[in-house]
């Protein structure tokens, strides 16, 4: 019986000790940079990453939701989704850009003054599961 022990010990530390699959058959996404001032004519860039343990996302759906601070108008955020089609590798990690014109950031309000904004971002894939949302700092577009 006392020999047993040692074996069932050993069989207990190597279930423990094998990896887990880091990626998670649900999407996650981060962003890594983003444009904190955006000058009249200039654009917004964030580069966010995303994994997911199949590694597919062509045709996932990115979800934006914009937030004005300083003018209220629209109470409630401003939301745009896109298709994600062509322009992301088959891997089970990599990174993306989403660009915003001047134009699309800066709607209304007063024209001398800063309008300040921010994003945040959420991944649905074909399956209808969607990542954590992600959120960047505040964002100054200026008149």
């Amino acid at each position: 019986m006392k020999s047993g022990f040692p074996i069932l010990l050993c069989l207990f530390l190597f279930i423990l000790g094998c990896s887990k699959d880091k990626f998670e058959v649900k999407p996650t996404i981060r962003i890594k940079s983003y444009t904190q001032t955006v000058a009249p004519g200039g654009t917004f860039n964030a580069v966010l990453a995303y994994s997911q343990k199949k590694g597919v996302i062509e045709g996932d759906t990115l979800v934006a939701m914009r937030h004005r601070y300083t003018f209220s108008a629209n109470p409630s955020p401003d939301t745009f989704f896109t298709i994600l089609n062509g322009q992301i590798p088959n891997s089970n990690q990599a990174d993306f850009n989403v660009t915003l014109d001047y134009s699309y950031l800066r709607t209304g309000g007063d024209s001398t003054k800063n309008d300040t904004i921010d994003f945040q971002f959420a991944l649905i894939d074909l399956a209808g599961r969607s990542s954590d949302t992600v959120k960047t700092g505040k964002i100054v577009i200026l008149p």
